[in-house]
């Protein structure tokens, strides 16, 4: 009988951790990845306390979290007002390199010094050349 008893109080104490950690809803890896602003709370939550970590809520936002990766982000941007231009874009995308001389004078003089010898080295910069005639003062100056 008492070993009965021992037997029942063991039991009782090794399920109650994980009932104890039960969600009041079912929050499994889809759930997470339906509500992506859940996710992101839940996240940070989990991130900044160790503890959390272990729980079922955890791992499955965490889980949802790594299935987004290697797709692209919201476009978070503020969107462009009048009388602001957007800065010029290639084509993946991505700003152009500022070689303004006034705000880049090391980046203006690399790129020219790469346009005139084209060398070893200097085929990262020779899509940019057109950029030169932006400032036809700095680009004559000193031959």
């Amino acid at each position: 009988m008492r070993s009965a008893v021992l037997v029942l109080a063991l039991v009782t104490l090794g399920t109650a951790p994980v009932l104890a950690q039960r969600s009041r809803e079912n929050r499994d890896v889809p759930w997470f990845q339906a509500h992506p602003q859940i996710l992101d709370e839940t996240l940070r939550r989990c991130q900044r306390d160790a503890r959390l970590a272990a729980t079922w809520e955890c791992q499955n936002a965490e889980a949802a979290g790594a299935s987004r990766m290697g797709q692209p982000l919201p476009n978070t941007l503020p969107p462009v007002r009048q009388g602001r231009q957007a800065p010029p874009a290639d084509s993946s995308g991505l700003p152009e390199p500022d070689y303004n001389p006034r705000t880049n004078p090391f980046g203006f003089q690399a790129l020219k010094k790469a346009c005139q010898e084209r060398g070893p080295g200097s085929s990262i910069f020779l899509r940019d050349c057109h950029q030169l005639d932006r400032y036809p003062e700095e680009r004559d100056r000193g031959r």
